[in-house]
């Protein structure tokens, strides 16, 4: 099990299991972050190599147990449920949070018959999406409304998801609240260093560099974005398209833009930690989801203080309704995308100033700290409620540098 260097600190396990890092990855460990400052013990359920290496690198601790796989398969679910809960029982967690929608129905279930005081589901996003088929909604959003009965508060990342969940019936309005995603400040790269990644992304002098951020899955709707570098191509200004991300998708986009012969333009940078540099050198930040939470990517670029370009999904109109900050495109619609793209390289101007705007609206209500303040005062409002003899109320204490967490490995 793992090393506690505390007598008896209050535990705290986030439960994630196979998911692929990414975007929520980022909340999670933030999270994980204001809990070892309250003083209390950190876990995150994760296979993901990726997520593990981060959990690691930030001191918190790691729980490689396989009990969650994205793909549903019935029978091995049963038994990585109960897997679980035998494992919950043993550990005398006081909050048990779930992240995505198997991570959640799964874990859930698992922390309320291991009679976990506290379990707390966050909705990323939806397992169904605003162009869902009534078939799929009614599916999911009854599978939703049982898994509400097995936690104490469900946190959605924007005021949309939580207003659609009201409206589905998944849950009272006591049983929800929005805490809308925030992110960290980005650090000020220099010029020259700028400069130089620009010409290694292949950028040349005068060129507009467009930048997407995010896994390379369906849903993010990257097909259209390369679809719309070949209608770009040609035109009076060079482009070129850098994608950071992993995933499922990439042969097939790698085929989509050979086929368009725009493989010379679109390059697939793999995962990639220096989110902050890509954004210094970039000029636009495109965004063609089809689905979203709350995106981190949309978030990171306001913060950046980049010109954006995205889709017309809810959770985006969320947050472009504060203000002109963006330019907002039909979702699935390559040719809106590559006119929003060039009318935004014809005119500096516009684009200098829907930066300076989205910077505004994140200074204002996107804060990692915000988000994060949050969070650590739900978490004490369900304590005081679940199990007051805690020591859960005692004074924050600083989380200092990270000394490397403990792993729990399956034997």
């Amino acid at each position: 099990m793992l090393t506690n260097t505390k007598p008896n600190p209050l535990r705290v396990l986030h439960v994630v299991g196979n998911s692929r890092f990414g975007g929520a990855g980022w909340i999670i460990l933030g999270l994980g972050r204001i809990a070892r400052a309250q003083g209390w013990d950190v876990d995150i359920l994760t296979t993901d190599p990726v997520f593990a290496r981060l959990v690691q690198e930030q001191g918190l601790g790691l729980v490689n147990l396989d009990v969650v796989r994205r793909e549903i398969r019935p029978v091995w679910d049963i038994g990585g449920l109960l897997r679980l809960r035998d494992f919950l029982r043993r550990s005398n967690y006081r909050i048990v949070h779930t992240h995505t929608s198997k991570g959640g129905f799964v874990g859930r279930l698992a922390a309320s018959w291991a009679e976990v005081p506290v379990i707390v589901h966050t909705v990323h996003g939806f397992a169904f999406h605003e162009r869902s088929s009534i078939a799929a909604l009614q599916v999911y959003c009854a599978l939703e409304r049982i898994a509400t009965r097995w936690c104490d508060r469900i946190v959605s990342v924007s005021e949309f998801h939580r207003r659609w969940a009201l409206e589905l019936g998944i849950c009272k309005p006591r049983e929800i609240l929005a805490i809308p995603n925030g992110v960290a400040d980005c650090r000020r790269i220099p010029p020259d260093a700028a400069a130089d990644l620009r010409r290694s992304l292949g950028a040349g002098e005068g060129d507009l560099l467009l930048l997407s951020m995010c896994r390379l899955a369906p849903d993010k709707g990257l097909s259209y974005l390369i679809e719309a570098a070949a209608r770009l191509a040609g035109g009076p200004r060079r482009y070129r398209i850098v994608i950071a991300g992993e995933g499922p998708e990439l042969e097939r986009l790698e085929r989509l833009a050979r086929s368009l012969k725009v493989d010379h333009s679109v390059a697939f940078l793999g995962f990639r930690e220096d989110i902050e540099s890509l954004l210094a050198a970039c000029d636009i930040v495109v965004l063609p989801s089809l689905r979203e939470g709350l995106s981190i990517a949309l978030l990171e670029a306001m913060a950046a203080g980049k010109p954006i370009v995205a889709t017309d999904i809810a959770s985006h109109r969320e947050v472009v309704s504060q203000g002109d900050m963006a330019r907002i495109v039909p979702a699935a619609d390559s040719k809106a995308l590559a006119d929003a793209i060039a009318g935004l390289a014809g005119d500096q101007a516009m684009m200098l100033r829907l930066g300076i705007a989205a910077r505004g609206i994140f200074e204002r209500h996107y804060t990692e700290e915000r988000m994060l303040n949050a969070y650590r005062q739900l978490y004490l409002e369900l304590l005081e409620q679940k199990c007051p003899e805690s020591a859960a109320t005692r004074e924050p204490v600083s989380p200092g540098p990270p000394e490397g967490g403990g792993v729990w490995k399956e034997d």
